[in-house]
């Protein structure tokens, strides 16, 4: 009994040593952060601002690349695909999880092919029209939508993305009818609102607050259920006739499903620990984000919530996958 006691023990500690070795270790080369939205997103802003710190904090590079297309999905794609061995991460918001409701093929399952790494924060979007629209806040603007039923159109960044998902829980709320074109680039939605092509895009706050405050286009409002630290003067679309809206957007960091233990533990602790720093809190909220940091369970948890959430809204107005 002694012997197999000790024996135990041994292969414990040999254990314990593997993985805390495995731990230290990591990383020892170039780590990246794929985004799957084009440059100056918010999700590109959220990873470059975390990329920075990490290098810092660990002594060795960490890049952002940049894979558009299909609303994240194939930024998705590739990461499901990488070797599991956490020096390629991902920064995915809503339409990575929303992938398989609204495109009938879809090579990855969110749940299954990820380990979710921490959610960093949920932001607001921001309601954005053309100056030669006419309107001057949201008011006039639904009475136009409602006075030119199907006339009207957004610019989304993709089916499932934030800019999609806000404006069709306002048309479901405010009874308005407003068409979708979905765009390859959020870059090119916004310039083609700007310009006029389109009524209305709802990039992410801190994407399109430069061009709010540049005065190019019109400040329909937030999307929020409260005003935005970044932005306290513009009122939230509930406080303009759109009692009890709220939508956000999530932001969040995954790794492949495979990746070891000891360094998806990792990840997480160190995610958490700089997104508590005060430095990367003042950088978050000038961007008008609220920090969330959790554990990965409740990240899971978080996840599963929200997409139950949005399914019942595509039920409800028969949005299919395509």
């Amino acid at each position: 009994m002694i012997l197999r006691a000790v024996l135990i023990a041994t292969l414990a500690f040999a254990q314990f040593q593997g993985t805390a070795g495995a731990q230290d270790a990591y990383p020892t080369r170039t780590v990246k952060i794929v985004v799957g939205f084009t440059p100056g997103t918010t999700s590109d802003v959220f990873a470059r601002i975390i990329a920075q710190k990490l290098a810092e904090r660990w002594g060795q590079s960490v890049i952002v690349e940049n894979r558009d297309g299909a609303a994240g999905s194939i930024a998705a794609e590739a990461v499901a695909r990488s070797e599991p061995n956490g020096y390629t991460l991902m920064l995915a918001s809503n339409a990575f999880t929303l992938g398989k409701l609204l495109r009938a093929k879809v090579s990855y399952d969110p749940f299954t092919d990820f380990y979710a790494v921490t959610q960093i924060a949920q932001t607001p979007n921001i309601f954005l029209v053309g100056t030669g629209l006419g309107v001057k806040n949201l008011k006039e603007f639904m009475a136009l939508a409602k006075s030119s039923p199907k006339k009207l159109q957004y610019a989304s960044s993709g089916r499932g993305t934030p800019s999609h998902l806000t404006v069709e829980l306002f048309k479901s709320m405010a009874g308005v009818v407003i068409e979708e074109i979905p765009y390859k680039s959020s870059g090119q939605a916004l310039t083609d609102t700007i310009s006029g092509q389109v009524a209305l895009n709802a990039p992410g706050l801190a994407q399109g607050l430069p061009h709010a405050r540049g005065g190019k286009v019109v400040t329909l409002g937030i999307t929020g259920s409260k005003r935005s630290p970044g932005a306290p003067d513009i009122p939230t679309l509930a406080e303009q006739g759109v009692p009890g809206y709220e939508a956000y957007g999530w932001h969040g960091i995954f790794a492949p499903a495979k990746t070891p233990p000891a360094v998806s533990s990792f990840l997480t602790r160190e995610m958490i620990a700089i997104l508590g720093t005060p430095e990367l809190i003042e950088k978050f909220g000038q961007q008008g984000a609220e920090l969330v940091a959790s554990e990965s369970a409740v990240f899971v948890d978080f996840l599963r919530r929200d997409l139950d959430k949005w399914q019942k809204l595509f039920n409800q107005l028969g949005i299919q996958p395509e």
